[in-house]
């Protein structure tokens, strides 16, 4: 129980760094004008699990963080939804909000998909293989993937201050509106899957999607594809929400 207890007081500590180092970053990257310094702190997720797993364990901490956990696949259905699935709602949002479908644009997405598998790398095995992973051995699956998600909201929002990493033109309660759906929904794959790659390959899909297509208010022209994008997110959450035993 104490063993318990503390890896949960650890957990909570680590996310609490990672705000902080993001803070840091951001404001070391404004006073020097050397804005790449804020891509330190979007891969610091992962440094400092590395760093927290070593404090706790040594070099088989990190060698813990690493290996597939109990129960790791690539369901084929998972790798589809970690795929297509963020794509195919903003094109539907797109859809929905414009009256008419559009497709990504490839040639600005495809030069860009080995830095974003890089920094969702940084991330994801920040959020949900070490933080998520941990905290849901303890706590329910709601609890622990809201805890995450309110982290990573207010990890984002330093950049958010300096107008990088979140939408231009878009508040941040409303960014909000966003994160939190997903990151149940990137917990979700994480958890019926154990595969921190697919969970990886949900965030550089769902990263792509806003950059090859028109879903942002500062390609749009409005919040109104975004606002869709985002109550689809709340209805693929709801199912999950509505069932008692994801809260237990």
């Amino acid at each position: 129980m104490k063993k318990t207890m503390r890896e949960q007081r650890v957990t909570l500590i680590y996310l609490a760094s990672t705000i902080l180092v993001m803070a840091l970053l951001t404001v070391i990257a404004v006073r020097v004008s050397v804005a790449p310094i804020i891509f330190l702190g979007v891969i610091s997720p992962l440094l400092l699990a590395v760093a927290f797993s070593y404090y706790e364990r040594g070099w088989g901490g990190i060698k813990e963080l690493f290996c597939h956990p109990p129960g790791f696949n690539f369901k084929a259905l998972a790798t589809g939804c970690a795929i297509f699935l963020p794509p195919g709602l903003m094109m539907l949002s797109i859809a929905i909000s414009h009256d008419e479908w559009v497709a990504p644009n490839f040639s600005e997405v495809l030069a860009k998909i080995p830095f974003l598998m890089v920094l969702m790398a940084g991330e994801e095995f920040g959020w949900r293989r070490y933080a998520f992973d941990r905290l849901s051995r303890e706590f329910s699956f709601m609890l622990s993937a809201n805890i995450v998600g309110v982290a990573w909201l207010v990890w984002h929002f330093p950049g958010y201050l300096v107008g990088m990493g979140t939408p231009d033109g878009l508040p941040f309660w409303f960014f909000g509106l966003m994160v939190v759906p997903a990151s149940i929904l990137l917990a979700f794959l994480y958890r019926w899957t154990r595969n921190v790659y697919l969970v990886i390959l949900a965030h550089v899909s769902s990263n792509a999607g806003f950059i090859g297509l028109p879903l942002l208010p500062e390609v749009a022209g409005s919040t109104s594809a975004f606002a869709v994008y985002t109550g689809l997110l709340w209805l693929l959450v709801a199912p999950l929400l509505l069932n008692k035993k994801f809260w237990l």
